[in-house]
């Protein structure tokens, strides 16, 4: 199964969830985190998922397997990342 890995890059401001830069998720497949995880954030991490999932890549990242600048959408304090990891 696909596994990725969810970072974040940076926080700037306030975070209702009181993420730190360096804080990592893991996720299989098409799941969800098994640790709590915002929702608002997992909404637009969700779409950068089912895309890298079913193949897709982003060749203009220095990483074509990874998204990223994904900015929280609480007035973007939080930046994320996501990756598909080596199987």
């Amino acid at each position: 199964m696909k596994r990725f890995k969810i970072t974040v890059d940076k926080v700037v401001g306030y975070c209702s969830c009181n993420y730190k830069k360096g804080d990592v998720f893991y996720v299989q497949g098409m799941n969800t985190p098994k640790k709590e995880f915002c929702g608002g954030a997992f909404l637009i991490i969700y779409p950068i998922q089912v895309s890298l999932h079913t193949g897709g890549c982003f060749s203009f990242e220095k990483n074509p397997l990874c998204k990223t600048q994904l900015a929280c959408p609480d007035n973007g304090n939080v930046i994320f990342s996501i990756e598909l990891m080596a199987e």
